[in-house]
């Protein structure tokens, strides 16, 4: 079925699309009683952006010049995706894909659900057609388990969503549910106070779960406990979503603190290589009032008085990059040539 389009006046020549890091905080309801599925909290920071240029070409290409970048087969499938998407809609002026800079894949940032909908909200402006938001969501496929991805990727802040009404659809990864007929539900967009400073780590040799590793985790993890899924939704709404509207830092760090010893990210951390995990524990001895893994991680983000002092104090090496960023609270952004 073709997207309701309306046409644009002008087509650009280039299009440059960055879109911030998200960090995936928790998911919710993964048990297998409850009124919904899936949903999460997550959050938009500067610092980590995936920054990707499109121009108009003969033939469909994708060229990721990061060190760590995506595979030849995730170029394939990405490809696949655009044919598929301009078959649907008749769209007929291809687009280069140019990733210039961002986090490796898979390393807890979202880059597969900002790359999608980048590609494909380029594709539409290079062919002159103006889409909404719920059309470019559509099309992308992504969305599947959380919507803390689709939703930051076009307005930052703190994303707290509530998934889909519980049908009995199996508990699966965003990325085993492409074009998924439900979208989540999103309760809350809080814009953080940019006053607030996080240390977020990636290591950049570390490549985390692919879409087969987070299957396998969902199968031998899903159900949890709704006691579990209580608990991540309290201090979601109550100690995350509180906090910011009220710019108490400290609660909440106490309640990204508190989240991290649910059951759902107890099993992420337990899969964690054990260069995490000293770095999670040397981060906490060195000032960090506290640590989350972002998603299936490697990356951590971190909360402290004093950021910058505590990324001094660990010393990575090479390795790694420790930034202290700010709050993202305004999305993508789309420079036009």
């Amino acid at each position: 079925m073709k997207l309701g389009l309306v046409q644009v006046k002008h087509m650009s020549r280039m299009i440059r699309i960055s879109v911030p890091a998200r960090l995936h905080v928790n998911l919710f309801d993964l048990s297998d009683c409850g009124y919904r599925q899936n949903g999460g909290v997550g959050f938009c920071v500067s610092g980590f952006d995936t920054v990707i240029d499109f121009k108009v070409s003969d033939e469909f290409a994708v060229i990721d010049r990061r060190d760590n970048g995506l595979s030849a087969a995730e170029i394939a499938s990405l490809v696949d995706h655009l044919q598929e998407l301009y078959r649907v809609n008749d769209l007929s002026k291809k687009v280069a894909v140019d990733i210039l800079s961002g986090p490796p894949p898979h390393s807890g940032f979202g880059t597969g659900t900002a790359t999608k909908l980048a590609c494909v909200e380029a594709a539409f402006l290079i062919n002159n057609i103006k889409v909404n938001q719920e059309q470019l969501v559509s099309a992308s496929g992504r969305g599947g388990t959380s919507g803390v991805g689709i939703n930051t990727y076009f307005h930052g802040g703190l994303s707290v969503d509530f998934g889909i009404k519980a049908s009995g659809l199996s508990l699966a990864p965003s990325s085993a549910r492409t074009s998924p007929l439900a979208k989540p539900l999103q309760l809350l967009n809080i814009k953080l106070p940019t006053s607030w400073k996080f240390g977020v780590i990636v290591f950049l040799g570390a490549r985390g779960a692919s879409a087969k590793d987070e299957i396998d985790f969902f199968n031998r993890t899903c159900p949890i406990s709704q006691q579990s899924v209580h608990a991540s939704i309290y201090h979601a709404v109550s100690g995350m979503a509180c906090a910011a509207l009220e710019n108490d830092y400290l609660t909440f760090g106490a309640s990204v603190s508190a989240i991290q010893m649910t059951e759902w990210k107890r099993a992420e951390w337990a899969i964690q290589p054990s260069l995490v995990c000293s770095l999670r524990d040397k981060l906490k001895d060195s000032g960090a009032e506290s640590v989350g893994l972002s998603s299936f991680g490697p990356a951590l983000y971190f909360l402290a008085s004093d950021v910058g002092n505590v990324i001094d104090k660990i010393d990575l090496p090479n390795s790694y990059i420790a930034m202290c960023c700010s709050p993202n609270n305004s999305g993508r952004e789309i420079k036009l040539d």
